[in-house]
């Protein structure tokens, strides 16, 4: 994967209409904070970069009153080019989440045993290394 640095003050909203964005006058001129790099991620993939990602700012101007919404983090976008079929991505977004699986359970025992303190019987995601995730057909996803 290719690390790619896009643009967080951009001349028109990223998500298109309907997405609440926040405004700003630069230099005289309207502008957008960026919501999402999912525009610039496509323009690398059409330009031959198969596989990219970008750790960034997102903005999200919604105007909410819940502790776990934030109008702004850090996040992780990737784009990866298909070859053959979707399973392409199931496969290696279970290859990535157990490897984050297995570097936190490995890495990070402290804090796990103070998450399990504070939030009493919650689990950590089990995760296997020969099974991975279980792939399921569509319709017995939906039942």
């Amino acid at each position: 994967f290719l690390q790619i640095h896009t643009p967080k003050i951009i001349g028109a909203a990223s998500e298109g209409s309907g997405s609440t964005v926040f405004t700003l006058n630069y230099f005289k001129k309207p502008a957008f904070l960026a919501q999402s790099p999912q525009l610039y991620k496509q323009m690398a993939i059409a330009g031959d970069c198969q596989n990219v990602f970008e750790i960034g700012s997102v903005f999200r101007a919604e105007n909410t009153n819940s502790k776990r919404h934030l109008t702004e983090f850090i996040g992780l976008d990737i784009e990866m080019e298909l070859k053959y079929h979707f399973e392409e991505v199931i496969q290696f977004l279970n290859e990535w989440f157990l490897s984050c699986f297995k570097g936190i359970v490995t890495n990070f025992e402290r804090e796990l045993k103070i998450i399990k303190k504070q939030y009493v019987g919650s689990e950590i995601i089990e995760w296997n290394e020969k099974k991975g995730m279980e792939m399921i057909e569509f319709r017995r996803g939906m039942e």
